[in-house]
């Protein structure tokens, strides 16, 4: 195997120097006959490997054990969406790597965390969507970065359960994992659409038969809510029953949450998916239309059939949520989930019409319908391109990632790749949780490698019961659902009985004023504690300011971020006016940041 070892000295740190090892992709091929060697002179040792539909499989020695920062130099000329391959570390999955498009051979920090040990390693990776160029493989030491959890939620009037729900989220994150599974038959079949209830929904009794004991989540749809045929019998009945599962999971001491699927609000066909998704039939809602200007954004066509489809569509599902507020029950919320893979309409449009389209429902919901029993959720992947769709800290409790392994696979490790990766992308500050997933992450695996997901929800049928492809078998139930470090509903407090701890909503530990400054995937973060700031600046080492950021007003203790653009790779500082002074804090940025 052929290696680099680059020697890194980063001035202004303190004097510490990282190692990078690099190992060749021409010397991991697999098999010849499935990827193809290319010579290139801009490529690190003259070749690159076009993967194609083939695998590649690094040998890492190490002469310690410990945790490692996985980067790799790659190019991706195939699809502009991004391409995904699956990441194996010494036989053990650890989650996926996202592509982004690029012509031309760059880097890109693979894995922010991989657990290596002393002596041989084999890392591989493997193809999902295939068709990537790889030039090498990098190594460099693992820096640990602490959370920052908002102490609160973003709505500030939220309800009392709805506080006691995110406040025990909060309590557990990196502690233990909350156990869940989704739905599919959610009444009985008697003619009278009669609810069934936790014990007897088909996928909580197989795993209760399964295991002896009940996830503490329970996800339901309001995908009968609002469509094409939403106003039969059977779709209402169906959104009943799911309010009253809803309702029961909480008195029990669960946790009800809530996606949607939501029908073309056009009511042209009974059909969420578009025509990229390959399914049919699917709708050619426009979401675009439902806007003044769709090159800006800036304003919805109230006058518009879009807006008022949606908007009417949102008032329905809103009255269904009112419901269960009325009741003292809060629902963890997961809207326009999968929203940039576009093939469900709210993303076809792309990141400016989606986040839009979020807040609009944000608003509509807390302020005209007085929601405040909702806990906020957005559904991201790992993609580069994953902060252009984030509505804003100030719209999302939980960051979650919907994982399915492809191709499809039982596979319980802890998925720390993507952890770390939305830890970075997000700068630390939400929750994390796996939204939807194939097999569960076994708490073992996750303990070990420390990948704290907040909850898992496998989805309904037979990825949460025993089917083709061995998701989740009762054996996997059994073992994970009777670990210590996981939260069945007979682990519950009971939320008459629970009381959130008390958390600052400005920490400021000892009463010290901090400052904490992060590069992360194209965004500069930083964290005030006991302090507020008046403006961030940034400048190179040659004290040229190459970056000014106006925060429109002073800024409060708390975590921000800002989008840097036009910024190569390479040592800068931060500077930070406040009352108390100037702060100065060095931060490393590990690749190029184009302008846009």
């Amino acid at each position: 195997m052929k290696m680099k070892t680059l020697m890194l000295f980063l001035a202004g740190f303190s004097g510490i120097a990282a190692a990078a090892v690099r190992f060749e992709a021409e010397s991991a091929i697999v098999d010849e006959n499935s990827v193809q060697k290319i010579p290139d002179a801009g490529a690190s040792g003259g070749f690159y490997v076009a993967m194609k539909d083939g695998n590649l499989s690094f040998k890492v020695p190490m002469s310690a054990a410990g945790f490692y920062t996985l980067w790799a130099g790659y190019s991706q000329p195939n699809d502009s969406n991004g391409k995904i391959q699956n990441l194996s570390v010494n036989g053990v999955s650890k989650g996926q790597i996202s592509f982004p498009y690029k012509t031309s051979l760059t880097s890109i920090k693979a894995s922010a965390k991989i657990k290596l040990e002393a002596g041989d390693n084999t890392i591989e990776i493997q193809k999902s969507w295939g068709w990537v160029n790889l030039d090498y493989i990098e190594i460099t030491p693992y820096v640990a970065a602490p959370f920052s959890i908002a102490p609160a939620l973003v709505n500030p009037a939220a309800s009392e359960n709805a506080r006691k729900v995110y406040g025990f989220l909060r309590e557990n994150f990196q502690k233990k994992t909350v156990s869940g599974f989704m739905t599919n038959t959610v009444m009985q079949n008697d003619g009278k659409y009669t609810p069934n209830t936790v014990e007897t929904q088909t996928e909580a009794a197989w795993i209760l038969n399964a295991s002896g004991k009940l996830p503490a989540l329970m996800g339901v749809d309001f995908l009968h809510a609002t469509g094409l045929n939403s106003n039969t019998e059977w779709h209402q009945g169906y959104t009943k029953a799911t309010l009253a599962l809803a309702e029961e999971i909480f008195k029990k001491g669960g946790i009800p949450a809530y996606c949607w699927h939501w029908m073309d609000p056009s009511l042209a066909v009974e059909a969420f998916y578009t025509s990229s998704s390959g399914n049919t039939p699917y709708t050619q809602f426009n979401l675009n239309k439902a806007f003044l200007d769709s090159t800006t954004y800036a304003a919805f066509d109230t006058a518009s059939a879009e807006y008022r489809a949606i908007t009417r569509d949102l008032d329905i599902v809103a009255g269904h949520l009112k419901t269960l507020a009325d009741k003292g029950v809060p629902v963890v919320w997961r809207p326009l989930h999968e929203a940039s893979g576009k093939w469900f309409w709210w993303g076809f449009k792309g990141p400016r019409a989606t986040k839009a389209l979020y807040k609009l429902m944000f608003d509509r919901f807390t302020g005209m319908h007085g929601l405040n029993n909702l806990i906020w959720v957005w559904t991201t992947d790992e993609a580069g391109d994953a902060p252009d769709w984030y509505p804003g800290d100030a719209y999302v409790d939980i960051i979650g990632r919907d994982y399915y392994y492809y191709p499809r696979i039982a596979n319980h490790g802890s998925l720390v790749a993507s952890f770390e990766k939305l830890k970075d992308l997000f700068g630390g500050t939400k929750i994390i949780t796996l939204s939807e997933n194939g097999s569960v992450p076994h708490p073992d695996s996750m303990a070990v490698d420390g990948a704290g997901w907040s909850y898992f929800m496998p989805w309904y049928g037979d990825y949460a019961m025993d089917g083709w492809a061995h998701d989740n078998t009762a054996a996997d139930w059994k073992s994970i659902l009777t670990n210590n470090s996981v939260i069945t509903l007979d682990k519950m407090p009971g939320w008459a009985n629970y009381t959130p701890p008390i958390v600052s909503v400005h920490p400021a530990i000892g009463g010290k004023r901090e400052v904490a400054v992060r590069y992360a995937e194209g965004y500069l973060a930083v964290v005030l504690t006991g302090m507020g700031a008046e403006s961030v600046e940034l400048f190179n080492l040659r004290g040229a300011r190459v970056g000014a950021f106006d925060p429109q007003g002073p800024l409060g203790a708390g975590a921000y971020r800002f989008r840097l653009a036009g910024i190569e790779k390479g040592l800068y500082w931060v500077r930070i006016k406040s009352a108390a002074g100037m702060t100065v804090k060095p931060v490393l940025v590990n690749g190029n940041i184009p302008s846009r």
